[in-house]
């Protein structure tokens, strides 16, 4: 079991595979907002965050209505920006979610896989470090040079490059 260095209620660790569907869920809620997977997508966040509580329900409505206004009001680069922190908003209350309720965790996959099948294909977002991509990836590096799909902090490759006649 990988556990990752974060931690969840009482301090315990959460593991790395949790992360990465809240990761995975709070991107689907706002893929799915510009989307006609949006009603399915409210519907059942909406029922999966109150989880029987219809104050809860109701909160988690109007959290997803608002979400849904931002995205359709937004432009241009303001669009990313508003995109990227509402990502945020819903990775953490997906993370919420889970380290309060362990349990959800399957109906939570199986509301994801549900909805990612609902949209459109070729549809990728990514942002804040991230790569996306509606079909495959290649990443490739020559030379003495570094390739990656996602970089955090400083990259240094082996040593300046000789001096020489061009390649071609």
């Amino acid at each position: 079991m990988v556990i990752c260095e974060l931690e969840g209620v009482g301090g315990v660790p959460l593991e790395a595979a949790v992360i990465a569907l809240a990761a995975l869920a709070g991107n689907t809620v706002v893929t799915a907002a510009v989307t006609d997977a949006w009603e399915a997508t409210r519907i059942g966040f909406a029922r999966l965050l109150g989880r029987g509580d219809p104050g809860k329900t109701k909160l988690a409505e109007e959290r997803l209505v608002e979400t849904y206004d931002q995205l359709t009001q937004a432009t241009g680069a303001d669009l990313e920006r508003t995109r990227a922190e509402l990502e945020a908003q819903w990775v953490t209350r997906m993370r919420d979610l889970l380290e309060e309720d362990p349990g959800v965790e399957a109906d939570l996959r199986t509301l994801v896989d549900e909805i990612q099948a609902q949209l459109p294909a070729g549809i990728a977002y990514a942002a804040d470090h991230a790569v996306a991509a509606g079909r495959d990836v290649n990443i490739e590096a020559a030379e003495g040079g570094v390739a990656a799909g996602v970089i955090h902090g400083d990259v240094t490759t082996p040593g300046p490059t000789r001096p020489g006649p061009a390649k071609g």
